[in-house]
């Protein structure tokens, strides 16, 4: 795959197929005659038109990250006056509930850290204990 990244296919295919031959792992000779049937497959050759084009979506994990529409719609809609066929992206309110955030103001209170953590060693040693 490095002799790939840097533009020396021959090298590659050579490596793969001595890999394909000699190495003692199947796993590895298996992965080497599929990487070198891929290197060596034909190039595909498509116009801009035929390329598909993904909608871009924010993260859904983080509720301090905008999607990258409300971030430049409106400069968007000033700049270019078209619409896009891009999908309105939905809240994942699933990842909203199991990403657990501290109280506002609470973020940097140690106190509170502190009974947090304490709470949570009493409940992991009763759970212990109860074994």
């Amino acid at each position: 795959m490095a002799y790939e990244a840097n533009n020396r296919h021959a090298d590659c295919i050579a490596l793969y197929q001595q890999l394909e031959k000699k190495h003692p792992s199947v796993s590895i000779r298996r992965q080497a005659a599929e990487l070198r049937y891929i290197l060596q497959a034909p190039k595909l050759k498509i116009s801009q038109e035929e390329m598909v084009t993904i909608p871009l979506i924010g993260s859904s994990y983080d509720s301090y990250a905008a999607t990258w529409t409300d971030k430049y719609k409106d400069k968007d809609q000033k700049t270019s006056g078209s619409t896009t066929n891009q999908l309105p992206s939905s809240r994942d309110f699933l990842a909203d509930f199991m990403v657990w955030r501290p109280p506002v103001g609470l973020e940097k209170n140690r106190a509170f850290w502190v009974a947090l953590t304490l709470w949570f060693g009493l409940v992991g040693a009763a759970v212990l204990l109860q074994r």
